[in-house]
């Protein structure tokens, strides 16, 4: 009878998938027309594929299109390899996780305070190179390592070691090069020979500038309306926080891996994913999707903006790699956003399709019972002057809100940010959704 139900069961299974899938697709084509996002993704639940595919293109100059097995840049992500690494390292006994940087580094002012626990989990204090006002005019050059060393070494620290979290590409810069130290080979080969090679990662591995790698896609910058070529880096300044480049399909062999034993031990897995100071474990940040349990990072490079989304509870894994680097109010980038978009609908959570905004004409009446103070995370208010509606916040300037239909109001500053009001039959406002991105938040109304 057990057989018999579960052959019965297939076929609503199969039509589940395949809807989730449509609305994937429909979801990912309006990222590409309306937001402008070019790239690829992967979604993968239960080791079957809902979405795998590439959209805009890889190359504006030839005209050559972003497949799923396009090469992209991925920026920070790199960290979990370089996790990865240290974890290896400390396995065999060649390191331990609170060896002092003194140990490597003897020179390496208050090296005796910090360990290679503070490095992996961003809470060493140690200046980031790339936060640093004359990085810009060192980024195009390729130093040796040394000399990168001194352009951050005596920079005065952010905090104390180990009180606090500051994210620091210096600290996994320095990771690498103890894997150099401990390993006695570089830091490439190591990759390469422990990782790569282990799970057949043939499409991933050091970005170089002086290297032809076929099937690269190039990276772009959009400045308001406009798109062109991403400004130039040294890949030597990105190292071991940043300078690989792979596919979905590689990312999601890592992904695999990391539900077993072939890299790292059940115990090196658990200290990865112990949230630290600023919900970071090592090379990997651990919160939750709403109710669902996630491990994720995200990257960012000139011309590139990555993401890679695990929820290994749900056996969910969302991958997106963009070569356009959007930012979103200013603050999310579009890899994030079409990340959480993905795992949302996966999860039949509500996600708001991106859509052109388009102001319409209402009736003036309309407005006074849309005013008051709504409360979530944030309180905000809707405030009415010279007939039309405002979000209202202290401290920051007001927002015309632009109707687009009776109940729904988008801001006028390009945000992709609107409120929308719920009504009952005698036009009180019963709750309102703030929507950011995309994500809908329920707001109650307390004045």
């Amino acid at each position: 009878m057990k057989k018999i139900i579960i052959l019965l069961l297939f076929p609503f299974a199969a039509s589940a998938q395949k809807n989730t899938s449509k609305a994937l697709e429909k979801y990912m084509q309006a990222q590409m027309n309306v937001k402008g996002f070019t790239g690829a993704v992967l979604v993968m639940q239960h080791d079957k594929v809902l979405l795998k595919k590439g959209y805009g293109p890889a190359s504006r100059e030839w005209n050559v299109a972003n497949t799923a097995d396009t090469k992209f840049r991925i920026g920070s992500i790199t960290k979990q390899f370089t996790a990865t690494c240290i974890l290896q390292l400390a396995e065999l006994g060649k390191l331990n996780l609170n060896d002092k940087l003194s140990k490597f580094f003897p020179d390496f002012p208050k090296g005796d305070s910090v360990t290679i626990h503070m490095l992996l989990n961003h809470t060493s204090g140690i200046a980031d190179y790339t936060e640093q006002k004359e990085f810009e005019n060192v980024a195009t050059l390729s130093w040796p390592k040394d000399s990168m060393l001194s352009f951050f070494r005596n920079r005065p620290y952010t905090h104390s070691p180990g009180t606090k979290f500051k994210y620091s590409n210096s600290g996994y810069f320095l990771l690498g090069c103890i894997i150099e130290k401990v390993s006695g080979q570089s830091y490439a080969s190591y990759l390469q020979k422990y990782i790569f090679d282990v799970l057949d990662m043939h499409n991933t591995g050091i970005d170089r500038l002086d290297s032809i790698i076929p099937m690269h896609a190039n990276g772009y910058s959009k400045e308001k309306n406009t798109i062109k070529p991403a400004a130039i880096i040294s890949m030597a300044w990105p190292f071991s926080a940043g300078v690989l480049y792979s596919t979905t399909e590689d990312l999601y062999k890592w992904d695999r891996s990391l539900y077993d034993t072939t890299l790292l031990s059940s115990a090196s897995k658990q200290k990865m994913f112990t949230p630290g100071k600023g919900n970071y474990g090592y090379g990997m940040i651990t919160d939750s999707l709403e109710n669902h349990y996630r491990n994720w990072h995200n990257g960012g490079i000139p011309g590139f903006l990555t993401n890679i989304s695990r929820y290994p509870n749900d056996d969910l894994c969302v991958i997106v790699l963009a070569n356009t680097d959007i930012q979103l109010s200013n603050t999310l980038s579009i890899s994030d956003v079409v990340a959480d978009g993905l795992a949302s609908i996966v999860f039949g959570l509500p996600v708001e399709t991106p859509y052109v905004h388009t102001e319409v004409s209402i009736d003036p009446s309309l407005l006074d019972r849309y005013v008051g103070k709504y409360n979530a995370f944030l309180t905000l208010e809707v405030i009415k002057k010279d007939g039309k509606l405002y979000r209202h916040r202290n401290k920051a300037a007001d927002i015309e809100l632009k109707p687009e239909s009776n109940t729904k109001f988008f801001y006028a500053d390009d945000s992709d940010r609107q409120l929308e009001f719920e009504v009952d039959k005698e036009g009180k406002v019963t709750k309102i959704w703030f929507i950011n991105n995309e994500n809908r938040g329920e707001m109650k109304k307390v004045e």
